[in-house]
């Protein structure tokens, strides 16, 4: 296997012990239990996207003969596929806990979930797993890609602790991640280059937007409970 394999399938764990030690650091955390768990529960979400895979190809629809079926395979199976092992986590097991309070903390997890995601997709992607490897740079930037995508989720899942409309704010989360994955994957396989850049840069703006309104949302829930 060539370093730059290797280096690939480092990369997402690497960069989830990174966030772990920043959050430890940047909240003074006496514990990093939940975050570990979220990593875990993560890994173990592929499970879902695997089986939508396996499905897809049952049926014979992973064969990406044409411009339709690539469509069709990479918002389905690639966006909504991944995504929605990931929202189920987040919604059903950690929004549940009296630390997930918010905007922001539904990031947070989002995040470690997604992370622990692309630990075990990059190496399944890399081996041929799924229909298609768009590129090698595919795989170094899943993880990025998933992070971003993923304060998307969280943001929108977590505004339900503060709205009665939960099912629309979570619906809006799954909907809007699985769009932007499956947008991600289908420019790669166009190799459509310049595409890719712009989406790369308004994915990056619109995550730094939502995580400073998640922040700002905290600051004035603080505010009004004092």
């Amino acid at each position: 296997m060539a370093i730059s394999t290797i280096l690939s399938y480092l990369h997402a764990p690497i960069l989830a012990i990174l966030v772990v030690l920043y959050l430890k650091q940047k909240f003074q955390l006496k514990t990093t239990k939940y975050l570990f768990q979220a990593l875990a529960f993560g890994v173990l979400s592929i499970v879902v996207f695997i089986a939508s895979d396996l499905i897809m190809e049952v049926l014979g629809l992973d064969t990406l003969k044409s411009l339709k079926r690539s469509v069709f395979y990479s918002f389905v199976v690639i966006g909504f596929g991944s995504q929605i092992g990931i929202f189920a986590i987040l919604r059903y097991v950690f929004f549940k806990k009296r630390q997930f309070k918010g905007p922001i903390d539904g990031i947070i997890y989002a995040i470690l979930i997604a992370l622990g995601f692309s630990t075990a997709a990059v190496p399944l992607f890399g081996e041929g797993m799924f229909a298609a490897v768009p590129a090698s740079l595919f795989l170094y930037t899943l993880p990025w890609a998933s992070l971003f995508f993923a304060v998307m989720m969280g943001f929108f899942t977590g505004l339900g602790k503060y709205r009665k409309n939960r099912l629309i704010d979570s619906l809006t989360g799954l909907g809007t991640s699985s769009f932007f994955m499956g947008f991600y994957y289908f420019a790669f396989l166009t190799k459509e280059d310049t595409v890719l850049i712009l989406f790369g840069i308004g994915i990056i703006i619109m995550a730094a937007l939502f995580t400073v309104k998640a922040i700002n949302t905290k600051l004035e829930s603080s505010n009004t409970s004092n």
